[in-house]
């Protein structure tokens, strides 16, 4: 069973800094007054201890965590309904690595099921995987972990509860991360961690640095 990252992963974590941040950016303000963002704003509101904070509050404090790169579920719920909506209108398109598609295709073919775990929302990790450059490719994934379902990523105890939610002993999982923080935390928990160094991610000496590399494991 494999569990994946996606930022410096399966995809360039350049990408979501230079491309993703600024479109959700710009749109923040808009889309707080949006019918869609109610749940979102209710809970900024809770953070605040303000159930009639304005509009100009919220969209400040959402602000805030975006250039501080907060990983909290009101952020990441808006973010992925900005990014959702760029992708609908074919504003956005996800980057994967070229050797993403076919070890995701080869293992859910071959029985191994494809999980993925990031600190962007569920919808926000569908839309990703449904508007690649190679296409969509959530044909190919089981499943879906953010920090709500799954926790803190970093945390030990979150890959305790995804093993759990799964119904398999952590010594079945691949996990698959550029996090070496994340990869101490899954190893912690019993996972089989995988360092993946790619361009942006310090090179250890167990790292791979490619999907092709892990194709040879035994998974």
């Amino acid at each position: 069973m494999i569990l994946a990252d996606i930022e410096g992963t399966t995809s360039r974590a350049s990408h979501v800094r230079e491309k993703l941040f600024p479109y959700a950016r710009q749109r923040l303000a808009q889309w707080v007054r949006l019918p869609e963002a109610h749940e979102v704003v209710a809970e900024v509101r809770a953070h605040l201890g303000d159930p009639d904070a304005g509009a100009d509050e919220v969209t400040q404090v959402l602000l805030a965590w975006h250039d501080a790169d907060e990983k909290v579920p009101p952020l990441k719920t808006l973010q992925g309904m900005i990014w959702a909506a760029g992708y609908e209108r074919g504003e956005l398109t996800a980057h994967v690595y070229d050797d993403v598609p076919p070890a995701f295709r080869r293992w859910s073919t071959n029985g191994e099921p494809v999980y993925i775990y990031s600190s962007g929302s569920v919808a926000a990790q569908q839309a990703w995987f449904a508007h690649t450059q190679h296409g969509d490719l959530t044909g190919h994934v089981s499943g879906y972990f953010d920090t709500v379902n799954g926790g803190p990523k970093k945390k030990a105890g979150s890959y305790l509860r995804i093993a759990g939610s799964l119904g398999v002993p952590p010594s079945e999982i691949l996990f698959l991360s550029d996090d070496t923080a994340e990869v101490a935390a899954a190893r912690r928990a019993g996972l089989r961690p995988v360092h993946i160094a790619r361009e942006d991610s310090p090179v250890g000496p167990d790292s791979l640095n490619s999907f092709d590399s892990i194709l040879a494991l035994r998974v």
